[in-house]
């Protein structure tokens, strides 16, 4: 299966910037996978760069989580939104990935100081084009605490 994975930062839909594909250990995967989009809308400047940096950090774990096919962040800045898009082996993967004490962590030190809104899905396969285009039905939405 030939994939067309973004390998640098572009623009994904008005506005949006979308980080470089950073595959997982089952970025090959063949089968069905679990899709989850993230969408974080900041209160300030200051805590959407923190946000920025702490997604990127998190995803410098990605070549060993388990289940991870791969992710993309992705950021409006003006909005003071970012977040990711995640494909994931099995929806099991992506809760063991939300469970996982360093995200935890994060999440807990961030509750309430953020919104978080979230759409899931499951697909028989990945198709990058797919996830892409149902991902910026998320993203290009306004944000539900907006």
């Amino acid at each position: 299966m030939t994939r067309k994975i973004t390998t640098s930062p572009t623009a994904f839909s008005d506005g949006t910037l979308l980080m470089p594909w950073q595959a997982g250990p089952r970025h090959d995967l063949a089968g069905p996978v679990f899709v989850s989009v993230t969408d974080f809308l900041a209160a300030s400047e200051g805590d959407v760069q923190r946000i920025y940096e702490l997604g990127i950090d998190l995803g410098g774990a990605w070549p060993v989580m388990q289940g991870a096919v791969g992710l993309w962040l992705w950021g409006r800045p003006s909005q003071l939104r970012g977040g990711s898009i995640s494909v994931w082996e099995s929806e099991q993967d992506m809760r063991r990935f939300v469970r996982w004490p360093r995200h935890v962590a994060i999440m807990g030190e961030w509750r309430g100081r953020v919104g978080v809104a979230a759409d899931s899905w499951h697909a028989p396969q990945f198709d990058v084009d797919d996830v892409l285009a149902r991902a910026s039905l998320t993203i290009d939405r306004p944000h539900p605490n907006s």
